[in-house]
Formats: C-alpha cells, structure tokens, sequence
C-alpha cells in the first residue's frame, strides 16, 4: 500500500460554538472599559458658612451602562470638623434629594523608639450613586452648617468644596471578580468538549516501536500522540549538534491485520538538557478518522539510534497515546484510512 500523502485531508466536522463562550469573560471588562472612557464632570464651590451655595448645572444621564455617580469632598482646616447640608436640585429648583454630612480631619506627631512623624486622618467626603428616573439637568445645593475648631470654637474661613460627576459609573471590583468567574467557567467548559475523550489508551515501550490495539471509531476523531527520548551512554555533553528530523513511521491495520494505513514523515528532533543532563526529544500528535467502529492496531516507528559527530544517542523510551472521539476548534490535518473494517471488536 502506497504511504498515505503527508498533509492529508481537513476534517469537516469542527466543533465551533464553544468557542463562543471565550466572549463571556470580555463582558464585564468590556463595560469597565466603556465606563473608564467617560471623563468625570468637575465641580468647585466656595461655600461660606450660613450661605446656599449652587453649583453648575450638569446633566444626569438615566441608561443601561452603570448608574450617576457624585462625588464631594470639604477641603477644611486640620483638627476642625463641619456639618454639611446637600440637596440635588431638577431643572426646576425642586428638591429631588437632600442629605446631610458631618466631616472631620484630625491630624497629629507621633513618636516611638525614637522616631517620629505626622499623622493625618479625615472623613469629609462623600459619595452617592444614585438612578435619576430620567435625563435632565440638575444642581447640587451646598451649605456649611457649622465649621467648628478643636475646641469647639466656629471657624470664619469658608470651606472649598470639589465635586465630580460620573454618568456611567460601575462596580469594578464587581466586574472584576465576575470576568475571573466567567473565565473559569470557560475553562471548564472547553476542557470538557475539547480535552475529553471516549477512550484512551497508553503503551511505553523501551525500544523505538510501539503499538496499541483498541477499539475506536464513531464521532470524532483519533488522535495519536507520539513522544521520544534519547540519551547518550555517558554522563559527558554532547560534542557535536543535534541531529536533524527523524522519520516517523505509522501503520494502521484492522482487526483481521489488514493494512489500512501506512504514513511515513519527518518530525523535528529538539535537544534538552537539565542540571548537566542532555537528551533528545520528539513530541509530535497525528489525528485520523476510522472509516467505521471497530479494532485497529495502531504502530508507530522512530530511528533506535542517531550518531553525529562522536555522538551515540540512544533510544531510551517511546510513549504511544491513542485518545477515541477527540473533538478540536481548529482544522487540522487527518489522515484517511483506507477500505472498510470487517471484524468488530476489542480486542489487543
């Protein structure tokens, strides 16, 4: 029988819709990314105590991405505290929210073993994200109740306050947390209908041939993994380089040891080494489609032996896998089998 051509022929039948779910994970950071691009709406009041103080309007934005955001922050003496009065305004100067804020800052020397510093602690911010209903135009309202020292004592300077406003404001931590989730469940998901198989076979053998009689065929595809290690006889490095591809040789026969398949082609020969350990190695997969169930013997082949330059490599093992039903996202090359398997069966 003639060796079968050495790219093959592209399988049909792929199976492509998991790949949809790696979309899954890009969601949320998808949002995140449109929520960042959003620029916040500054805002700068200077408000004296017992006076309302307006701030520009700005637009409030009721949508699917995220919620409005505000944000204030009373930039005050160290060691005061002030009791802020807020109400967001409509269009129309009604009151849509009111809320009150009582803010500190607090700061001090320290020291201990002989060392020293400042210290500095406040809370005079606050946040609000909020659903309006609607679009609209809107104010915030600010007035400083009481700007009172240590002491107790009032305050004349008047207090800078900065705001900020952010339309599509989200959860990131959320978010987040929810990509990480989403791509563990990916994971799961294309380990189960890409890495699973009907069966799985695995023969190593000390020499450079090895085969494996298994019953295989159906949906899917086979899937043969070959690896090979050789070594030199001696603990000393190599003298020269490593050799060039080696021939790799695969016979399929049936259940009656008909032949169906002989294919022969080249694999690359990669060198290792480890701590002052130096070997060679192949790894190379080869995919095939039953014409039908059945028992087929499956036989790989590599060289027992490569000497290069005073080299002597020697074959130290060769690990045959034969996986059944293997599915894959990608077109790779299969090789036909030829004829129609009489005998059913499986045995080795």
């Amino acid at each position: 029988m003639a060796p079968a051509s050495l790219g093959g022929r592209r399988d049909p039948d792929l199976l492509l819709w998991p790949l949809a779910s790696l979309a899954l994970p890009l969601l949320p950071l998808l949002v995140l990314l449109l929520s960042a691009l959003e620029g916040p709406r500054r805002l700068v009041m200077v408000v004296p105590e017992g006076q309302r103080v307006l701030s520009a309007p700005f637009a409030l934005q009721d949508g699917w991405l995220g919620s409005p955001r505000l944000a204030l922050t009373a930039e005050i003496p160290p060691n005061s505290s002030v009791a802020l009065d807020v109400a967001l305004l409509d269009a129309s100067g009604g009151t849509v929210l009111d809320l009150t804020k009582d803010g500190w800052r607090a700061s001090g020397v320290w020291a201990e073993g002989g060392e020293s510093g400042t210290w500095q602690e406040d809370d005079a911010g606050l946040a609000l994200a909020l659903r309006p209903g609607r679009s609209g135009r809107f104010q915030l309202a600010v007035e400083v109740q009481d700007l009172l020292d240590q002491a107790g004592q009032p305050l004349p300077s008047p207090v800078l306050v900065r705001g900020s406003v952010r339309n599509h404001s989200v959860d990131a931590p959320l978010l987040l947390f929810t990509a990480v989730l989403s791509l563990a469940v990916v994971q799961v998901l294309l380990l189960a209908c890409y890495g699973v198989s009907r069966g799985r076979w695995v023969q190593r053998s000390q020499e450079a041939s090895a085969a494996i009689r298994c019953g295989a065929g159906g949906p899917g595809l086979v899937r043969l993994g070959v690896v090979a290690r050789w070594e030199l006889p001696h603990d000393d490095p190599p003298l020269g380089p490593p050799p060039g591809p080696a021939a790799l040789e695969l016979r399929v026969s049936d259940a009656q040891g008909r032949p169906l398949l002989q294919h022969r082609e080249m694999v690359a020969v990669a060198h290792r080494s480890n701590d002052g350990d130096h070997w060679l190695s192949v790894r190379h997969s080869l995919h095939l489609r039953p014409p039908e169930r059945g028992s087929y013997r499956f036989r790989v082949a590599l060289p027992e032996a490569f000497r290069l330059d005073g080299d002597a490599w020697e074959i130290e093992w060769l690990e045959l896998t034969v996986e059944d039903g293997r599915m894959t996202a990608w077109p790779v090359s299969v090789l036909p089998l030829a004829g129609v398997v009489d005998g059913r069966g499986d045995g080795r």
